[in-house]
């Protein structure tokens, strides 16, 4: 199919001094194209992918982190009811799960918007 248009574009180019036209290297180009096409697609999947289970992930910790902070200031109320002082490290622990926290929520709240990048 492709050698008689091959032929008549290439008798047509002769006429007009132009170089010859390979349709062979025209249908390479396409296969070649709809691969690396593939290829980026199979990456942009691959990507989502990884991100939801970044996500589920975040999602996880927080409800963890949570507990945790619950759980502290629970702790840090019953020693100020009995006029004792926390150890500095359960302290700094309580800070620190609140803090990561908001961290992330904030790596969530990243992850959705890259989302819509797709």
């Amino acid at each position: 199919m492709y050698k008689d248009y091959e032929i008549k574009l290439n008798a047509i180019l002769d006429k007009h001094g132009v170089q010859k036209v390979d349709l062979g290297a025209i249908d390479d180009f396409e296969k070649l194209f709809n691969k690396a096409l593939d290829g980026g697609e199979k990456v942009g999947l691959k990507l989502i992918d990884n991100l939801r289970k970044a996500e589920t992930g975040y999602k996880k910790s927080i409800g963890d982190m949570k507990k945790v902070l619950k759980l502290g200031d629970s702790i840090k109320k019953s020693a100020k009811d009995l006029g004792i002082d926390l150890p500095k490290t359960v302290i700094n622990k309580i800070d620190s799960a609140a803090a990561t926290i908001k961290e992330e929520q904030a790596y969530i709240s990243k992850i959705k918007g890259m989302y819509n990048i797709f």
